[in-house]
């Protein structure tokens, strides 16, 4: 059986993945969509990604409907390892990135039936299922999860809603990813103590 990997997103500061650096965590979210309450500039998202990069861990932007150039300049500037497009971006679209030397992400909203997928498929490494709500970015809610039965284990990253009270449902799922934010905050920042009793829980299921 796959091990499911974890990503932490929302990171905002340096002091936040400091904090966090020598966790298993796998990948550090750094979101530059504007209207996000956390977004970053290409600068900290550099500085974050050094350090990172310094302890064998990789980071992702997220980005909503922005160009082809502003993607490309924030790839050159920062040195993130994956682009996750989280906008209405069309499969034409990622092809387009896929030369790119980075993993490429596309989040497809989940309600109450799972989204058409297969023409963005040769082009994205996964498809991660996050739920349908009024936020461009995550939106803390989880979907009906009993939709993911007819998926392909360890073929998606599963977002949306996932906390230490339901992770073990989740990872039922076999998601190649388990993607959290919100769920992991005290304050309007990173929690270190939920992070890890998530981490617990996800190994649990890994062994």
């Amino acid at each position: 059986m796959g091990k499911t990997a974890l990503k932490i997103c929302g990171i905002r500061s340096l002091e936040e993945i400091q904090a966090l650096k020598d966790l298993p965590i796998d990948y550090f979210g750094c979101i530059f969509a504007p209207k996000s309450p956390r977004c970053v500039s290409v600068d900290l998202a550099k500085e974050i990604t050094d350090v990172a990069h310094s302890v064998g861990k990789r980071t992702v932007g997220v980005f909503v409907n922005a160009s082809l150039e502003q993607i490309m300049d924030t790839i050159r500037l920062t040195g993130i390892d994956v682009v996750q497009l989280h906008g209405a971006e069309s499969a034409a679209f990622c092809e387009t990135l896929k030369p790119l030397a980075v993993q490429l992400w596309k989040v497809f909203p989940v309600w109450d039936k799972l989204p058409m997928m297969e023409e963005y498929l040769p082009y994205i490494a996964f498809p991660l299922l996050d739920t349908k709500g009024a936020a461009e970015g995550g939106n803390g809610l989880a979907f009906n999860w009993q939709l993911l039965k007819g998926l392909v284990p360890y073929s998606f990253i599963l977002a949306g809603g996932v906390s230490t009270a339901n992770v073990q449902e989740a990872l039922q799922y076999k998601p190649a990813i388990i993607d959290v934010n919100s769920k992991v905050e005290q304050g309007n920042r990173k929690s270190r103590s939920l992070i890890e009793k998530l981490i617990e829980e996800i190994h649990k299921h890994n062994k």
